[in-house]
């Protein structure tokens, strides 16, 4: 069997101030329902941006399409020469 992973002590001691409360039980509560909160909120800030992002691919005009063996015609610099 693997041994149970070591949390730096900074890091415990950071748990333990946010899980607080009076007995284990309360604590174990406690840190679930942060661990929760954190995760949801991590969910709904993923679906936000994923959604902001979609929007502004979807708002973005397409290039019109070529058909197959034609290149697009380079960009002219000038006004066309009327006498053509």
């Amino acid at each position: 069997m693997s041994q149970p992973a070591r949390v730096p002590r900074g890091l415990e001691t950071l748990i333990r101030t946010i899980a607080g409360g009076a007995s284990a039980e309360e604590r174990d509560q406690r840190a679930s329902t942060f661990a929760r909160g954190l995760a949801i909120g991590a969910l709904v800030g993923a679906a936000i941006a994923g959604s902001t992002i979609w929007q502004r691919r979807q708002t973005r005009p397409a290039p019109p399409a070529l058909p197959l063996g034609e290149s697009p015609e380079p960009a002219r610099t000038s006004a066309p020469d009327p006498t053509d």
